[in-house]
Formats: structure tokens, C-alpha cells, sequence
């Protein structure tokens, strides 16, 4: 006698049982991707050649940025719609954090009569020492500040 080979069409319980097990190992394959991939690049400011500070559409004219790099905090000024300036961001007589003044053009530490020019050279105050300049950049438009000036 030969035997007839059948085959047997998967029930609706097999389906549903291959489905939930698929759809486990997909989404344990994908939690793990997720969390090993790292959601952003690690980035340590101190051997950072730049940083970056804005989008250029996110930076109005008039505006300022502070931004830390490593230990120094950086004021990145926008006097004008071309301009671009990138100074210490605090005070070297009385270590509070500068602040802009448009209406003048000038840059002041609130805690202590000291003003410096955009170029960070002092204008008026008790102090004697400019301020650190810092080159600023800008590729396709964001704005980037990078090493010391001077």
C-alpha cells in the first residue's frame, strides 16, 4: 500500500501563535537596536574643534547666545544680519555672566560698572583686560564659533 502524503493548512490557532511570536522577536529586536544605538553622537567639548550655536532662521538680529565648551562660556552676539560675534561670556573683573545691550552696541557685566565693544575691548569700567574673542562661522545655515581670536 501506498501511503498518500497530506498536508496539513495551518489552523487559525497555529497563525495567531506564529503572529504574536513574529511580532515579539521584531519588537525585542527592536528595542535592542534602539538602545544600544546611541541617539546622538558623544561629543566632548574640550577636543570639539567647533560648537555649534543656532540655526541662522533661529537667531534673530539683535539677539545673543550663551553657550558652555568645556569649562568657558561663550556670548555669540547678532548685531545685524550679517554680523556675527563670539566673546567671553563672563566677566573677567566679577565673574557674572555679560549681557548685551542693543541700543548701544556694547556688552556689560550687570554685577559691576564694566561695558566692552563687540570686539571686546573694554570701553568703560574698572577693568583693563578685553575680553577673549572667538572666530564664528556659518555653513549652511548654522551659525558655528571655534577657537580663540586672540
Amino acid at each position: 500500500m501506498v501511503r498518500e502524503r497530506t498536508t496539513r493548512r495551518p489552523g487559525f490557532t497555529e497563525l495567531l501563535l506564529g503572529g504574536v511570536l513574529l511580532l515579539i522577536i521584531t519588537l525585542t529586536a527592536l528595542a535592542a537596536a534602539l538602545y544600544v544605538a546611541p541617539s546622538e553622537r558623544l561629543a566632548i567639548p574640550e577636543l570639539q574643534p567647533v560648537i555649534r550655536v543656532e540655526r541662522e532662521s533661529n537667531f534673530p538680529v539683535g539677539a545673543t547666545r550663551n553657550r558652555s565648551w568645556g569649562e568657558r562660556i561663550i556670548l555669540v552676539i547678532r548685531p545685524d544680519s550679517t554680523r556675527y560675534f563670539a566673546l567671553e561670556g563672563v566677566s573677567p573683573v566679577d565673574g557674572c555672566l555679560l549681557q548685551w545691550d542693543q541700543e548701544s552696541l556694547r556688552v556689560f557685566s550687570p554685577c559691576g560698572y564694566a561695558e566692552y565693544d563687540l570686539r571686546g575691548d573694554v570701553v568703560a569700567g574698572l577693568s583693563t583686560q578685553s575680553l577673549t574673542r572667538y572666530a564664528v562661522s556659518v555653513r549652511n545655515g548654522v551659525v558655528y564659533v571655534s577657537d580663540e581670536v586672540r
